[in-house]
């Protein structure tokens, strides 16, 4: 019975070993690093005492690298700072930066490894991974070369790179925040950035989650791009008010879930182009110039129970776009539509109509472009919203909702906007209905008057 005993406590010491016989090692110079990094086991630590380490610096066995506070990793002026090139791989607690003009400050290429709690910066990517699946990169600050602005790399840059999570970093003055790129399953979160191209850059990958990460002053908050069966929720898309620049645009996308967005301030807020089969639900477009551009071949998307406030254009749409603007039953949200509501029940009593006619018109007759945000044009939107003349929309909504749909719509509150905008609308709307009665009854008047006359 004692030699039983004896057998599997052997086993499991055995089985155990990489834990049991793991050393910690401290160095204090690049020569330490790299002799360290040699003699390491799979399994050691090595710390890096406060200090510059200046080299190129391989990992091939699976380690983990932590740095003290001022530990400085130092690359030289080409190559990579560190590479990693074996599984499990932990880099955290290190200030990474130099490196080639078109290299980064962490290349890796293999899986599962770990960069955490670093400050990777003066680089021009700040981390690579090719060929490599279920990485992680988690708390980091990551910037570019500083003081340039033609040359700058992407935050984040995955290729063939699939299972990747990236969460809970700071990107900033770069030319894309994260890079997706033939990269399936990734999961990108809680991530914020700031002074890039593009934040978050997507390019033939599916199944992708982006969620909960801000972004501003960018020229295109997300820039989705040939990505199918997208999930992108409560992201909060802010400031990227560059000409042409949106919240987010889509390109080449197909049956993907929008839902939860707050895209508030931007240039546009969403751009559609080629775009098919898309859910768009509960967003709030709040005080774009344009809320919701829909541009050619953006076809049978659903899109329902947003919220459109004070965007200077609702939406645009081009005419032959088909796309429905209600599901079972509910429509949207906007917050310029008449509150005509006889029933008193949580639609309003007549469809809303929209894809703004006169900046279509613009396309064909650009002189007309003089007339942008005249009286006479708002006039007009007014009179059509509330009088069935036979024109052509580019879109309908036949259950505009009374109230905005209860989601987080950041630091604006929807039923203070909602409250706002029924008092903004009030006045006027008593004004058309007065004007319409006054002069339906004094067209009926001189009607009436003309037949007795003859």
């Amino acid at each position: 019975m004692r030699r039983k005993v004896l057998f599997f406590l052997l086993f499991f010491l055995l089985l155990g070993q990489n834990d049991v016989w793991a050393n910690e090692r401290i160095v204090t110079s690049s020569l330490e690093l790299k002799d360290a990094i040699q003699l390491s086991q799979p399994g050691d630590t090595i710390i890096l005492e406060e200090g510059t380490y200046e080299d190129a610096f391989v990992i091939n066995k699976s380690i983990i690298l932590r740095g003290k506070p001022g530990a400085i990793i130092n690359g030289p002026t080409s190559g990579y700072p560190i590479t990693i090139e074996a599984e499990n791989v932990t880099i955290e607690n290190l200030q990474i930066e130099g490196g080639g003009s078109q290299n980064a400050g962490i290349y890796i290429k293999t899986n599962h490894a770990q960069i955490t709690n670093n400050i990777i910066k003066n680089v021009f990517h700040g981390v690579y991974i090719k060929d490599g699946y279920g990485n992680v990169i988690e708390n980091n600050e990551i910037t570019s070369v500083e003081g340039v602005e033609n040359n700058k790399g992407f935050g984040v840059y995955l290729v063939d790179a699939p299972y990747t999570r990236i969460s809970g970093n700071y990107f900033h003055h770069l030319q894309d925040g994260i890079y997706v790129s033939f990269s399936d399953y990734c999961a990108v979160s809680n991530n914020l950035i700031e002074h890039a191209r593009y934040g978050i850059h997507t390019m033939d990958s599916k199944t992708v989650t982006i969620a909960k990460n801000e972004i501003n002053n960018s020229h295109n908050g997300l820039m989705i791009m040939q990505s199918d069966e997208l999930y992108i929720t409560e992201n909060y898309l802010h400031s990227n008010t560059t000409i042409d620049g949106a919240g987010m645009f889509i390109f080449d996308t197909f049956d993907s879930v929008i839902k939860a967005n707050v895209v508030k301030e931007n240039f546009k807020g969403i751009y559609f182009e080629n775009a098919k089969r898309n859910i768009v639900e509960f967003n709030a477009f709040i005080q774009n110039d344009i809320g919701f551009d829909l541009a050619k071949d953006t076809t049978n998307n659903v899109i329902s129970l947003n919220n459109f406030i004070k965007n200077t254009k609702q939406v645009i749409s081009r005419p032959e776009n088909m796309n429905l603007f209600t599901k079972d039953g509910y429509g949207n949200y906007w917050d310029d539509q008449r509150m005509i509501n006889l029933d008193e029940d949580s639609f309003i009593d007549f469809p809303y109509k929209g894809g703004d006619i006169f900046f279509n018109m613009t396309a064909d007759e650009p002189l007309l472009q003089i007339f942008f945000q005249s009286p006479a044009v708002y006039l007009w939107n007014q009179i059509e919203a509330f009088t069935p003349i036979p024109t052509k929309h580019f879109i309908v909504d036949e259950h505009p909702l009374i109230k905005a749909a209860p989601i987080s719509l950041g630091n604006t509150d929807p039923a203070e906007s909602n409250e706002e905008n029924k008092k903004d609308h009030h006045s006027f709307q008593i004004f058309l209905l007065v004007f319409f009665v006054s002069g339906s009854g004094f067209i009926l008047w001189k009607t009436r008057r003309g037949k007795d006359e003859v």
